[in-house]
């Protein structure tokens, strides 16, 4: 394996995790009484005329000795489009990418998606959805950049879930909600060429990068404080629109795996679990998580992300913001 590829099995452990999954979380789904937000490390379940611009990643790496890597801070952004009522597409990506300790640069693939929900229960507030992303390579900086992105496709189907418990008995449960999601990710070129200066020579070096099958799965508990206040009890004005949550998020490499480096085995299971709270608007939401890594693998320390997303269907409701074809689900809700 490359030194190229041995830093993205160690600094990347740390920060690809949340480059892959922060330029997903970018849609807000209503399921009867129900506001499931747009979470930050997993997608919410459900599909939305939506732009998160930006989003916003920040994580420090840790090196196979356990000190200081790579501190990456990465602006993306997103843009959903029903084209029915229950089949969405999306286009989006983790865009510029600044790292330190070393210093290096560059810009991400463009992924799109295609997602389709399956059921929906508004009494039960209960919601299921399938989708299939790429994220096409050579889409971002070139391979001779500082920090280039993967040079070939992936390809990831993916589950979504969420379940609201407005039909709970308890008035305290009502305003809990989960939702889900899992992903299994294949590189189109699981065995890819590159080439890199020897550190020591400094010559240029031919080298077979493995890229691993990977498994990905998270989860979030929320608390609405926007549900207590419209169907519980009365809150005061300035928490009324809030929604804390406890989110986690994890990569597992299931085959293609490689060889890894010292310190690091390149099979280990890498996430974050933290708070984070949500600001939902009229129009817009705004939101914040502290991502906590589980091991040295995923991160030397607390890193951080955020997001500003629009509401294209609620801004737009008449024009961009409603599908190409049919009614909006809203609409649909209201006949039924």
């Amino acid at each position: 394996m490359s030194f190229k590829a041995s830093k993205t099995c160690t600094s990347a452990l740390g920060t690809a995790l949340l480059l892959v999954t922060s330029n997903h979380a970018t849609a807000h789904t209503i399921v009867g009484n129900r506001v499931f937000p747009a979470t930050l490390t997993i997608d919410d379940p459900g599909v939305n005329d939506e732009l998160a611009l930006p989003s916003f990643a920040y994580m420090a790496a840790a090196n196979s000795d356990g000190t200081l890597g790579p501190l990456s801070y990465s602006f993306g952004w997103d843009y959903a489009k029903t084209i029915t009522a229950n089949l969405g597409i999306s286009v989006g990506s983790n865009g510029f990418t600044l790292q330190r300790n070393p210093y290096a640069t560059g810009w991400a693939n463009i992924e799109t998606q295609l997602k389709y929900v399956f059921y929906q229960n508004a009494e039960h507030e209960f919601i299921i959805a399938g989708a299939t992303s790429l994220e096409i390579g050579r889409t971002g900086s070139p391979q001779n950049s500082s920090l280039p992105p993967d040079p070939f496709s992936t390809l990831t189907p993916k589950i979504y879930i969420g379940k609201g418990f407005g039909d709970a008995e308890a008035d305290w449960a009502r305003p809990f909600a989960i939702t889900g999601e899992i992903d299994y990710s294949f590189p189109t070129h699981p065995v890819s060429p590159s080439v890199s200066p020897d550190p020591v020579t400094g010559l240029n070096v031919l080298s077979l990068n493995q890229s691993p099958t990977v498994l990905t799965y998270g989860a979030t508990i929320q608390y609405s404080l926007l549900y207590m206040n419209s169907y519980v009890q009365q809150l005061p004005e300035f928490s009324r629109r809030l929604i804390p949550t406890v989110e986690a998020i994890f990569n597992t490499p299931v085959s293609n795996i490689g060889v890894g480096v010292p310190g690091v085995p390149s099979h280990t299971t890498t996430g974050t679990v933290g708070p984070a709270l949500y600001y939902i608007g009229n129009y817009f939401e705004i939101g914040i998580e502290a991502a906590f890594p589980i091991n040295q693998a995923s991160g030397k320390h607390v890193g951080a992300f955020a997001v500003l997303d629009f509401f294209l269907d609620d801004i737009f409701p008449n024009s961009i913001g409603k599908p190409l074809f049919g009614p909006s689900q809203a609409e649909l809700n209201q006949r039924y």
